[in-house]
This record gives structure tokens, C-alpha cells and sequence, in this order.
């Protein structure tokens, strides 16, 4: 005689429990970590790519006027850039670039320290996905900036050496640092708080370094 046995039911579907909020040290570490990171980044890669850019443009440039001087047949705009002397350059752009690289490196550095000083988790995650979201969200704001920089530029009446110039210019990049500023922290903070623990436990605080 067989003996069936009872089916157990199966326990209802529950949505999963909702992630604990970041807490006010992790908010204020990621908020630093993003603002300061995010500005030395971005210097790094200012004084990485316009060298880089500015020996690209120099070489192609050099490239064609020595074509136009072959054909025509004497000096005309190649004289032009052998009086700008364009070799005394190289090595300075090429320092430049080396010194924005080692900003951009000590920016992701720095960012992972501060990160993980705060008792954020996954600082090495939360910085590089907040640079990504960074950088894009500069590109946005710096399309955006756009239209008052011009209109300001027109206040200048074009004099570039005015007070009213000098005025503009500094507000521009007072404004410019600004916005750098706020979108690595709330870029940064954004990653933290997706990638924030589910459940938290009781560990003893991470020493900062």
C-alpha cells in the first residue's frame, strides 16, 4: 500500500526588503569624495588631453603646410611655424600630459581613499562609476553654460582686458569650478547610494589611510 505524502505549500512571494538608506557619514564621504575627486580629475585631464591636442593639431598642420611649400616652392606658412619654433614645445606638452596623468591617477586614488575612510562600500565601484556619470553629466551642464557665457561675452562689448572682461573671466571659471564640483559629488553620491548593502552588520570602523 502506497502512502502519499502531503504537498507542503508553497510560501507566498514577498518583494525583497528595501535596501537601508545610506547613512550620514556615508552621504558626507561620498559627497567629498565626489567633489574632490571630480576636480582633480578633470584637472589632470586638462593638462593631459589640450598638450596632446595642441601636438596633434602642430604635427598635422605641419604636415600640410610642408606639402603647400613643396609645391609652391619656397617658404610661405612653413617659414611661419619654423619662426614659432615648434620643437621647443614638445617637451613641455609632453611634461604636462605626464604631470595631468598623475593627477587623474592620485583623483581615483584619492577618491577610494576618502570613500572607504567614510565606511563606504565598493569605493573602488562608487568611483569609477562616478566619474563615468560625471563626465557625461559635464557635457551636459557645459552645453547648457553655453548660452549665458556667450551672453556674457557680449557684455564684454569685446574687450578682452576691461574690468568688465576680467569681471566675466572670473566668474565664468568660479561658476565652472562650481558646477564641477557639484556634479562629482552627485554623481558620486548617486553611486553610492545604488550600490549600498542590502543588509548591514556591526564591523569595527575602517582605518583611513
Amino acid at each position: 500500500m502506497t502512502v502519499t505524502q502531503p504537498i507542503a505549500a508553497q510560501p507566498a512571494w514577498q518583494p525583497p526588503a528595501p535596501k537601508p538608506p545610506l547613512t550620514a557619514r556615508e552621504k558626507t564621504g561620498a559627497l567629498v569624495a565626489g567633489g574632490v575627486g571630480y576636480l582633480l580629475l578633470s584637472l589632470g585631464w586638462v593638462l593631459f588631453g589640450i598638450p596632446l591636442a595642441v601636438l596633434a593639431f602642430g604635427a598635422f598642420f605641419a604636415l600640410i603646410f610642408g606639402a603647400i611649400q613643396r609645391a609652391a616652392g619656397d617658404q610661405g606658412p612653413l617659414g611661419f611655424l619654423e619662426a614659432l619654433d615648434l620643437n621647443a614645445w614638445i617637451v613641455p606638452l609632453l611634461l604636462s600630459s605626464l604631470v595631468g596623468l598623475v593627477i587623474m591617477a592620485v583623483s581615483l586614488i584619492a577618491s577610494r581613499g576618502i570613500l572607504r575612510s567614510y565606511g563606504v562600500t565598493k569605493p573602488w565601484a562608487v568611483t569609477f562609476a562616478g566619474a563615468g556619470i560625471a563626465i557625461v553629466g559635464s557635457w551636459i551642464v557645459s552645453a547648457v553654460l553655453t548660452i549665458p557665457l556667450q551672453f556674457s561675452g557680449v557684455l564684454s562689448d569685446g574687450d578682452n582686458t576691461g574690468p568688465v572682461a576680467l569681471v566675466v573671466g572670473g566668474l565664468s571659471l568660479l561658476v565652472s569650478v562650481v558646477a564641477t564640483a557639484a556634479i562629482g559629488a552627485f554623481a558620486w553620491w548617486w553611486m553610492a547610494h545604488l550600490m549600498r548593502p542590502a543588509a548591514r552588520t556591526l564591523q569595527p570602523p575602517t582605518p583611513s589611510f
